[in-house]
């Protein structure tokens, strides 16, 4: 089953994820590290988030966070942490296969987050607020329909 890694230094990876509800949740813990917690940013889609990320060492992952914003539709409040799973929907216990298009803006935000910390590295936002603001105009631009 398809499903979309988004790490905390926004490269991503496609997995391939059991499609048996014990072997899913399994290699979900393991590919977070630690307990999980679903989610729910787009109705046909989960982030599979670490249970207690802003409680752990782990660190903030702009690109998922970019993408749950823009998904939702509002600035959230709360960063995410560590690596996250993008997965399809859960149908009775087991999480569904990723949809083609909202892989496709996933991958997107997640480049164009790629994009944006490379010219930060000679052109730094003025703060925090003004980071959070970038991201989140060019994540919303990524998922827009063309």
């Amino acid at each position: 089953m398809r499903a979309l890694c988004i790490n905390p230094d926004a490269t991503s990876s496609h997995l391939g994820l059991p499609t048996d509800q014990a072997a899913q949740h399994h290699a979900l813990r393991n590919l977070i590290g630690g307990s999980t917690d679903r989610a729910v940013y787009h109705r046909q889609a989960l982030l599979h988030v670490h249970g207690n990320g802003a409680g752990t060492q782990l660190p903030v992952n702009p690109a998922a966070w970019a993408l749950a914003c823009a998904w939702r539709g509002l600035n959230l409040p709360y960063l995410l942490y560590g690596p996250i799973i993008v997965t399809g929907p859960d149908t009775g216990g087991t999480v569904e296969e990723l949809n083609d298009r909202l892989l496709a803006q996933a991958e997107e935000v997640t480049r164009t987050v790629q994009e944006l910390q490379r010219q930060w590295s000679t052109r730094p936002p003025e703060s925090e607020p003004a980071t959070r603001q970038e991201l989140l105009t060019y994540a919303r631009r990524a998922i827009r329909p063309r």
